[in-house]
This record gives C-alpha cells, structure tokens and sequence, in this order.
C-alpha cells in the first residue's frame, strides 16, 4: 500500500486510488456541493459515519459533521476548537468498533498556518525500532485502555503498534490514554519518542486545504496532526467504517 496521492473528480473510481493508498489529497469538485460530493466519495469506500459528539459531554448529534473550527470562546475545550498545533495522534482507536477511514474538507482555511500533517506508520516503525528495541517490543505487547469519557461506545483496549496482513497499524491517542494508570510509564515513553523524534523531525507530509479541497486516510495507518494557524479555518470531519454495530446504526441515523 502507498502512502500518498492526489485525487482528482474526473479521475473514474475513488474506492480503486483509497484501496492502494493511506492518505488521498482530493480536489475540490466544481460540479457539486461539497456535502455531495464528499459524502458520495465516502460511500465507495464503507459506512459514512457523520455525527458532532460534545467534547465535554459525549453528546452525539447525528447527522451533522463534526465541525473543525477555532471558536475562541472554547479554544480550552478541546482542540477542535483551537487554534494551536495538535499532536499526532489516531481520530478513532478508542472506538469499541473498527473506524477505519476518516476524511474531511476544507470550508475556510487560516491566513497563516493551519495544515494537517501526516507521517506513514511504516516510517515510524522504521525509526523506533533500530533507536529503541524495547520500547518497540513493547508497545506490541501490551494493551493500553484507550477511552472518552461518559461515553458507552468510545472505549477500546488495543495495542499501539501491531500488523494485519496488510501491514503495519498503531493506535495512538495520547489524551484518551492517559487515564490507563497501570500503564502510564509506557504511554509516557511513546509519547515522548513521537514528540522528539518524528513531531519535531521535520518530515511530515502537510497539507493546507484550499476551501472545496479534501483529504481521506486510513486512520490506523498513519498518525496525524496539525500546525498551529492564525485566522479562521473550518473542516468538516466524518469516519468510514465497513461494519457498524446494530445500536449504532441506530444512534447515527436518529433512530
């Protein structure tokens, strides 16, 4: 599997360029609505699961994206709504269930700052195993807890790092694992190895979506974060999954 491509609308089938890469750059389509059009694309690829959950209180509201926007007024709330850099982390590992994609677009780009960055799993592995062996070992060894609060579904114990047979896969959020107090040493260590050596490398890929632009990756193949920005920057966010639970369904679709 590639890491990186770029999409364009007129290009014949999305699920074919997904299926063979980790991160897909999308260009805006002017023939449609971006709603449309990013919803159909997702479609190929699985279930769209598009809902605005509370950062604070677990709310779902279904049917409505997840909006990625500086709101000064809740900038401390969570990082969705700051405009500070986030660290590199997986969006849906701590789901009971297998969210395997996540995608969105751009409604409003930063004057200054503001694109997401990428970096391969694959590159990650590549780098932690000759510096640390057993820090290595280990994240394949130990399950962490990762888990939202007051939050039935988002909770999941899984490893950082293991292999499919499609290849390498991490699950890395560190603010929905540091409440795992048994393994906290282990936490703090990844955590520490991703802020000095692949954060502060150099080596992301960024990208600074143009309004009508998106991006789609598979979640539990490459981490990703984002710079800081200045100015107003707004993307709407869903996931992918290939099967959902039945109470789920139910939840997403208002019923």
């Amino acid at each position: 599997m590639h890491f990186y491509t770029k999409y364009n609308y007129s290009q014949p089938s999305f699920i074919d360029v997904f299926t063979n890469h980790k991160l897909v750059h999308v260009a805006s389509n002017p023939s449609q609505d971006n709603d449309t059009y990013f919803r159909g694309l997702a479609k190929e690829c699985g279930i769209p699961l598009i809902y605005e959950e509370n950062p604070v209180t677990g709310f779902i509201d279904v049917n409505k994206w997840t909006e990625i926007k500086y709101e000064q007024e809740k900038s401390t709330d969570s990082y969705k709504s700051s405009n500070k850099s986030q660290p590199l982390h997986t969006d849906y590992g701590y789901f009971s269930f297998e969210i395997y994609a996540a995608f969105f677009y751009c409604v409003e780009q930063a004057d200054f700052g503001g694109a997401t960055t990428f970096i391969d799993i694959d590159k990650v592995v590549e780098i932690l195993r000759p510096l640390n062996s057993s820090l290595f070992k280990h994240i394949q060894a130990q399950r962490i807890h990762f888990g939202r609060k007051d939050n039935a579904i988002a909770h999941n114990d899984d490893y950082i790092l293991q292999q499919d047979t499609l290849g390498w896969k991490i699950n890395w959020n560190y603010y929905r694992a540091i409440g795992d107090d048994q393994n906290r040493s282990l936490i703090e260590d990844f955590k520490d190895f991703i802020d000095t050596y692949i954060e502060k490398s150099g080596e992301l890929k960024e990208l600074k979506l143009e309004p009508g632009e998106g991006v789609f990756f598979q979640d539990r193949r490459v981490l990703h974060g984002r710079n800081s920005f200045v100015g107003n920057r707004q993307l709407n966010k869903g996931g992918i999954a290939l099967k959902v639970p039945e109470q789920v369904f139910k939840l997403i679709n208002g019923n």
